[in-house]
């Protein structure tokens, strides 16, 4: 028994609480409320009038013959047949008979009464009022009248809070008012926009397919149906128990033809709902929405006016709702925002008794009219629900991408372009280079001695300086890049360059122009700088007896990349069990017309190979395992995971949103555009950091040994 009754007090407590908080239920109380007030007022007005009329003896003179006696709880009734005292003598059957209290009176006595204008009871002549009949149904009236307007008042209620606010109305007047400047309604009538078959494009650029939940559409139609019902039952109600209308009832009514014409709407609404189905085109320059329901003509939204796409609806949840806008007849789950560059304005339908399916779905302690589109109200933010989000927020989000235009690579200009300035001496000397270095320089160190050349830059003559070039007897000259800031952060006017040798050396100094040029591969030894003359493309450094290696990576003015001085610095690998070294391998992305400075040890031979990018970007093969592979001349596709122990170019191939980068404390990370040209360092090498992506974005992991893991942030997000 007491299982039985904690399952009735929860019963009753859900059902409570649906009707407190269900809009189309506690519309559907109050109109059978306003069905019992129209019966019960018309009852009470017809008693107040009949009992006023014999309290002050008026009505039709007559006779009542007593037939039949009721006693339900003490008080008895006596039923019987009036008769007028007219010439015409009309006769009424089965009417009761009132203020005969203190008469005494048996089966068949006839007595005078008044016929005081009610079908029910005719009044003994004389006799007192009995006025407790009009007090009950005046009561009743009052008590139906109250819960049956309170009801329906706190719908209203809901209804006038999707109305736009006094800005947003007096914005959409302003824009009607510039629209009848510019033309006359005919001509609104034949805009193009205003018909689908006028204004939906050829063909999509990515496949989208709106959605809206089934069950809400179902439950819409069905509460519909229902709301369209009591018009019927009322009137079946009306022609069963009420013999004959009277003023009070036809007044009392009134609300019937007035919850017609409120239904008339939301049948309309409905069968926008469910014969017009929302669609979403996209074309090369812009998006192009269709919403029958929410929209009067379609909405165009170019390209240029977004500024990004999120994926999934959990970053809304504890958002303020200024400037979004819901595209969705029900408060559900959207899993798509385009977040505008600027407030848009949507051509959203008037809705100047709200929409029906917000006020019919929204909780009591929701606001339906701060996400509910509206004419005038501008909007920044647009949610949406498609089916397959995640792959259609990263096709908009690449689409969107792809107006990106590149900046285009300004011609070298270089202070020592087309200069050589050369440097002799023997021993340990000390050169003096003049002037200030608005940019890197190359230096070249040539060792014509029995001994190991080195050499450090300088800020002051006897300062202690910074290694920059080791070059053992006989090895092939060592180039590198002598910058000013590695040994000061401040612009330098001299600098000194300090040289020890067993013997003779030269050193020359120089701009790019006199770096090494390649185009697919090169190979050396010891520190070299590259020039790269190919297209953008993928760069694997090799050193194959397993070396320690570092790849710096320079602009054409010997400028280095963002994050990529070194792009990549590996140890040496030791010996396996076999005795002999594995290659030790580094990739990283080349863009065109960069410079790549290799360093290594003495001696130590080294190869690079450059893929194009045409040819090593593989973001088709998604579901390939490469994580175990060493790093090759290609880009690593990754969609929720990814993680490697070298560096790597990799494309995130997910919807745009987080992402988490683990460094390990040894790696780093930084956005690459579309030519593979470093533009923004996204983590440096210090723990785990939280990022932001984009569909296709391009990312080089910079940096040593060690693991390194990549992880898309949407793992809680419902598909």
């Amino acid at each position: 028994m007491r299982g039985r009754r904690e399952v009735d007090r929860v019963a009753e407590n859900y059902l409570s609480n649906n009707l407190r908080r269900s809009p189309v239920a506690r519309l559907l109380i109050g109109i059978g409320f306003l069905m019992a007030w129209t019966f019960a007022f018309g009852f009470a007005a017809d008693e107040t009038m009949a009992t006023r009329r014999a309290a002050q003896g008026e009505g039709v003179p007559g006779t009542f013959t007593t037939e039949s006696k009721s006693c339900p709880k003490g008080s008895c009734t006596w039923t019987g047949t009036f008769t007028t005292g007219s010439v015409f003598q009309l006769t009424r059957e089965g009417v009761d008979l009132r203020g005969d209290g203190g008469h005494s009176l048996d089966f068949g006595d006839v007595v005078p009464a008044l016929d005081v204008g009610s079908d029910r009871f005719v009044h003994l002549e004389g006799g007192s009022p009995e006025w407790w009949p009009a007090v009950a149904a005046g009561i009743l009236a009052a008590v139906t009248g109250v819960f049956g307007m309170a009801f329906n008042v706190s719908v209203l209620r809901v209804v006038n809070q999707t109305r736009p606010s006094r800005a947003s109305r007096e914005r959409a007047v302003s824009e009607r008012a510039v629209r009848g400047r510019e033309g006359s309604a005919l001509g609104a009538l034949a805009e193009r926009d205003r018909w689908v078959w006028s204004a939906r494009p050829r063909s999509s650029t990515v496949r989208v397919k709106m959605a809206r939940s089934i069950g809400r559409t179902l439950a819409g139609t069905l509460g519909l149906l229902s709301l369209m019902a009591t018009l019927p039952l009322f009137g079946l109600i009306w022609v069963r128990f009420n013999k004959e209308t009277t003023l009070a009832e036809l007044v009392a009514s009134l609300w019937a033809p007035v919850f017609a014409v409120v239904l008339v709407g939301v049948a309309i609404q409905t069968l926008r709902l469910v014969l017009v189905r929302p669609r979403l085109w996209v074309t090369d320059d812009e998006i192009v929405i269709r919403d029958g329901l929410l929209l009067w003509k379609v909405l165009r939204i170019p390209r240029t006016a977004i500024a990004e796409i999120h994926y999934g609806d959990e970053s809304w949840q504890d958002r303020p709702e200024e400037g979004v806008a819901r595209l969705t007849p029900f408060r559900e789950e959207l899993n798509l925002v385009l977040r505008m560059r600027d407030a848009i304005s949507l051509p959203a339908r008037r809705l100047r008794y709200g929409n029906w399916f917000w006020v019919g779905s929204a909780p009591q302690d929701l606001h339906p009219g701060t996400g509910i589109p509206q004419r005038g109200r501008p909007v920044r933010w647009l949610r949406l629900r498609v089916k397959e989000p995640r792959r259609v927020a990263a096709d908009l989000d690449r689409w969107l991408a792809e107006d990106e235009t590149l900046p285009r690579s300004a011609p070298v200009d270089h202070a020592h372009y087309g200069k050589v300035i050369t440097h002799r001496g023997v021993g340990g000397t000390r050169v003096k280079i003049k002037g200030p270095l608005p940019q890197p320089v190359l230096a070249e160190f040539k060792n014509e001695g029995p001994g190991t050349l080195r050499a450090w830059l300088r800020r002051t003559e006897f300062g202690e300086g910074t290694p920059v070039a080791v070059c053992g007897p006989g090895a092939p000259p060592v180039t590198t890049v002598l910058n000013d800031r590695s040994i000061s952060g401040k612009a330098l006017t001299k600098r000194f360059l300090y040289v020890e040798s067993d013997g003779r050396w030269t050193v020359t100094i120089s701009g790019p122009d006199r770096a090494r040029g390649f185009t697919g591969s090169a190979t050396g030894s010891g520190t070299e700088v590259l020039a790269y003359q190919g297209p953008p493309g993928i760069g694997v450094v090799t050193c194959p007896s397993g070396q320690a290696h570092q790849v710096h990576l320079y602009g054409p003015d010997l400028v280095a990349f963002d994050g990529c001085d070194p792009v990549a610095s590996t140890d040496a690998h030791g010996p396996l069990p076999s005795g002999e070294a594995p290659p030790n391998r580094s990739a990283f992305a080349v863009p065109a017309h960069a410079l790549l400075q290799v360093r290594t040890a003495a001696g130590a031979e080294w190869r690079v190979d450059v893929t194009p990018l045409e040819q090593a970007d593989v973001d088709g093969t998604q579901g390939e395992e490469q994580d175990d592979v060493p790093p090759t001349g290609h880009v690593r596709p990754f969609e929720h995971f990814i993680a490697g122990d070298r560096t790597a170019v990799v494309r995130y191939l997910g919807p745009p949103g987080p992402a988490l980068f683990r460094s390990g404390g040894a790696f780093g990370l930084v956005r690459l555009d579309a030519a593979l040209t470093p533009i923004r360092t996204l983590a440096l090498p210090y723990g785990d950091t939280e990022i932001q992506l984009r569909s296709h974005t391009l990312l080089q992991v910079t940096g040593g040994e060690g693991t390194w893991s990549l992880e898309e942030g949407h793992a809680g997000v419902t598909q």
